[in-house]
């Protein structure tokens, strides 16, 4: 029990912490986990289990619909929206269903969203390392990435 709790509170650190655009990283990864999970209960035909874990997921697509910040983000934070609702209808029916291939599919587009993020923030580090702060630069001029998507707080 007393090591449980110490990969919590380990767990918890690491979320309040963490920078805003790595807890986007910390969500997507957390969704993809529960779909997967929630795929393996449905092949096991673990319906509770299965519901659980696929509850977690869709919790998971609220919060991205949240975190979106639609004043610094325009247009890319619109898209975001749709996708992310899109997602969130899906996972709520294959829920519904158990149909574990309309899974796979929102796993896999998430897959290739948090991979989008993985590379803006690289090229957001690489950009703070060159000492480009792009405070001069026309904002519509420069391609969104991560940096354009603050979270809200």
């Amino acid at each position: 029990m007393q090591k449980n709790l110490g990969v919590k509170d380990y767990q918890s650190m690491q979320i309040l912490s963490a920078r805003p655009e790595k807890l986007i990283l910390m969500l997507y990864d957390g969704a993809i986990r529960f779909i997967q999970q929630g795929i393996k209960a449905i092949e096991e035909n673990n319906i509770e289990v299965s519901h659980y874990n696929l509850l977690r997921s869709q919790n998971i697509m609220v919060e991205l619909i949240a975190s979106l910040n639609f004043e610094k983000g325009g247009e890319l934070a619109v898209n975001l929206f749709r996708i992310y609702e899109f997602m969130h209808y899906t996972l709520v029916q294959a829920n519904i269903k158990k149909d574990a291939e309309q899974l796979e599919r929102i796993c896999d587009q998430l897959k290739r969203l948090r991979e989008s993020w993985v590379q803006a923030l690289k090229k957001e580090e690489k950009e703070r390392a060159n000492g480009v702060s792009g405070q001069d630069e026309d904002p519509d001029s420069k391609p969104k990435s991560a940096k354009n998507i603050r979270l809200k707080g």
